[in-house]
């Protein structure tokens, strides 16, 4: 398979942009359970969502390069019901839009309860976003992984394996550029972003 760079730029970047995404919920989520330190929610989550946004950008602008008549892109969603490369198409403007969502909800500071829990915790629209985000974020990989791995005549990638490990690649190369991140904006949370980025790249 000699895939156009196009295509390379559009899985790479929207990779990265869906793994620090998930990076940074994710350490949302370990805050939130008194796992690591609180951090600003300006400097850390909403410039993190920012540059996530800006990856996701990046890949879809990468996507029309390859369309033989872009012009004509909106109608590929018509076909949901049987085609990923619709479902792709669906999922990615929401995640980006969710991901948005949950950057301007960091940057205004909106931790108003939503639902109160036992003790101290309780859960806000950023962490009600943060999850939405993240399923759409996991159907996002799925969607593009088998737009190829239900591509019969290419063996090679004609694998349950396909989705799993663009996930994975995904995933590392966000956490990694999260723990850079956390290297400007919260040092202390950089060993924790490395580590699952080496993990993640191992399993990938």
């Amino acid at each position: 398979m000699k895939p156009p760079f196009s295509v390379i730029f559009l899985t790479t970047l929207i990779g990265v942009g869906q793994g620090l995404f998930l990076a940074l919920y994710t350490g949302q989520l370990y805050s939130f359970f008194d796992l690591l330190p609180d951090q600003d929610s300006r400097t850390f989550y909403a410039v993190g969502s920012a540059i996530s946004l800006a990856f996701l950008v990046a890949g879809l602008i990468a996507s029309f390069f390859h369309l033989g008549h872009p012009e004509r892109a909106w109608r590929s969603a018509a076909m949901w019901r049987t085609s990923w490369l619709s479902r792709e198409v669906i999922v990615l403007p929401a995640f980006m839009g969710v991901v948005f969502l949950y950057g301007v909800a960091h940057w205004l500071n909106w931790h108003t309860p939503a639902i109160e829990l036992a003790g101290s915790h309780h859960v806000d629209i950023t962490l009600i976003l943060g999850a939405l985000g993240t399923l759409l974020c996991f159907a996002l990989f799925i969607s593009t992984g088998m737009i190829y791995a239900c591509l019969r005549f290419m063996q090679e990638w004609h694998s349950p394996l396909t989705p799993i490990n663009f996930t994975l690649f995904g995933g590392a190369s966000g956490f990694l550029l999260a723990s850079v991140l956390a290297s400007v904006a919260a040092p202390e949370l950089t060993g924790f972003y490395a580590g699952w980025a080496i993990i993640l790249t191992v399993l990938a």
